[in-house]
């Protein structure tokens, strides 16, 4: 049975559908958790190479903040392992920043009227097979586009989904559902920005929830079959 290595920054950074759609797979999980007591982290991830797949969820924290770094850099390190021991990897949000970082690229703040919280598509062509939409977003900073690093989608404000070899990075959130998002509201609710509301943010979700989780299914199948090459 593959097994995959689920890494969580904090533990309202769940796997959520994602480790539902690898549960009915029949994949195995182990979830690690870098914040899971206040005030204290944990960078002794297991040893991805003893795993088939890694997944890296998104954080509160922003990626340069120098009280993050302390387990940021870390992280980044691991992900250059990562990537030189051609372990398969998916970033979500957060996680597909650090990525672009261990890659050469970065994490830039947003212009506030480009702040993705809530609903968004593509606004290219896909050339990997993926809906175009809707996909769920939240995120105050982007990544900055590592060089000679293959560009798969954007959205109108940010890259959205990018790979090297057999590593992938989303700027989306694949894994939410409407109980996961209201978590983040009760939260987080003070990031939201003007341009939207709560109620909307939560609301887009709710009436999209078959959609959003069936494009999670497409994405974690096209993850596990293109890139990790499982069940292929």
């Amino acid at each position: 049975m593959a097994r995959i290595l689920l890494v969580s920054h904090e533990p309202e950074a769940a796997p959520a559908v994602v480790g539902e759609v690898l549960a009915a797979r029949g994949l195995g999980v182990v979830v690690h958790t870098v914040l899971s007591t206040p005030g204290e982290t944990d960078v002794n991830d297991p040893d991805p190479r003893g795993f088939d797949a890694v997944v890296a969820f998104g954080s509160f924290a922003n990626a340069y903040d120098e009280s993050a770094r302390v387990w940021v850099a870390p992280e980044v390190e691991l992900l250059q392992m990562i990537v030189s021991e051609d372990v398969p990897h998916l970033g979500v949000c957060f996680g597909g920043q650090l990525l672009a970082e261990s890659l050469g690229g970065g994490v830039e703040r947003s212009p506030a009227s480009e702040q993705e919280i809530g609903l968004v598509a593509f606004e290219d062509i896909p050339r990997h097979g993926l809906p175009a939409g809707p996909w769920f977003t939240w995120h105050e900073d982007r990544i900055v586009h590592p060089d000679d690093i293959e560009v798969l989608s954007r959205s109108a404000n940010a890259i959205q989904l990018l790979r090297h070899g057999r590593a992938s990075g989303t700027q989306f959130h694949p894994e939410v559902d409407a109980s996961l998002v209201g978590s983040w509201l009760s939260i987080g609710g003070d990031h939201v920005p003007d341009h939207t509301t709560p109620a909307d943010v939560l609301g887009a979700v709710e009436s999209n929830t078959e959609a959003l989780r069936a494009n999670c299914e497409h994405l974690m199948e096209w993850f596990l079959s293109d890139i990790a090459m499982i069940g292929s």
